[in-house]
């Protein structure tokens, strides 16, 4: 869990996209936020092996393999992975994945190079199609760590908030759909509040939503407008459903919102305490 005594006050000055950049974004990692109080309380419990306990240092992200059967954390110092009933640490490049997202394929992230690496620090946006084993540098390597970034499941769109200039792009909003080797800036219009994680629409590139501490906000033409779902706010986390594409978000309890009815209902989610916030 994310610990957090209470939402970030909104005293940041809108830049010229109208998106809002805070430090607090830094914990905005992609996350599949409907277990990550069992991924929390495995944590402090003994892996498979019976002599070690695996331990989370700042968790930046966590999703299933594409065949379901394993879970990874994205830790501060490397994967943690739960499989068949165990936690282990596997035997992968230890980085600092910061803006980790899995995908169909693989996962996109940034971040830093763990010790010994021979990546550019930071990492700039990289991508990796056999579990974290190898990478392909995709763009911006040694330039910029994107701490709030979303990734589309299947599509593979990528959107980030940069949050300072780098030798292609100024501060603001923007989206690629060719794997960052181009990208178009998004005015953001409508974003009042403070990002805190971003998420793509699995097959949709152009549909986007971003949570802020002032609730959830939608937008359908590739983060040019945002509307606002609805009033419940604060929203920390959010996330588009792999196979029906619909929305999950939420900051203390659960939400589910249904793009086609434009429907929200509450979702089956475990208690936390009122310190704790989903992320």
């Amino acid at each position: 869990m994310t610990k957090t005594k209470k939402l970030p006050s909104n005293n940041t000055t809108r830049d010229q996209t109208r998106i809002l950049v805070h430090p607090w974004t830094a914990i905005g990692a992609l996350a599949i936020f409907a277990i990550l109080f069992g991924a929390w309380y495995l944590a402090n419990t003994r892996s498979g092996s019976g002599n070690e306990n695996v331990q989370f240092v700042h968790i930046h992200g966590i999703g299933f393999s594409s065949d379901g059967r394993q879970l990874f954390v994205t830790a501060h110092d490397g994967f943690r992975v739960y499989e068949a009933g165990h936690w282990k640490i596997p035997d992968l490049p230890i980085n600092d994945y910061m803006g980790y997202n899995p995908t169909d394929n693989g996962f996109y992230s940034s971040g830093h190079p763990g010790p010994g690496s021979a990546l550019a620090n930071p990492l700039g946006l990289i991508r990796s199609s056999d579990g974290g084993r190898t990478f392909t540098t995709l763009s911006f390597a040694g330039e910029s760590d994107f701490h709030l970034m979303g990734v589309g499941y299947n599509n593979h769109a990528i959107y980030a908030l940069n949050s300072s200039p780098n030798s292609r792009l100024s501060v603001g909003l923007y989206y690629s759909l060719d794997d960052g080797q181009h990208w178009q800036q998004s005015a953001g219009q409508g974003i009042a509040a403070t990002p805190i994680q971003i998420a793509v629409h699995p097959t949709q590139a152009q549909i986007a939503a971003i949570a802020t501490e002032n609730g959830l906000f939608l937008s359908n033409d590739y983060g040019n407008t945002f509307t606002r779902v609805n009033d419940i706010a604060p929203v920390s986390a959010v996330i588009f459903d792999s196979e029906t594409g619909n929305l999950l978000f939420g900051y203390q309890s659960l939400y589910t919102h249904d793009l086609v009815s434009n429907q929200t209902a509450a979702f089956p989610s475990p208690s936390i305490s009122s310190n704790d916030a989903i992320s």
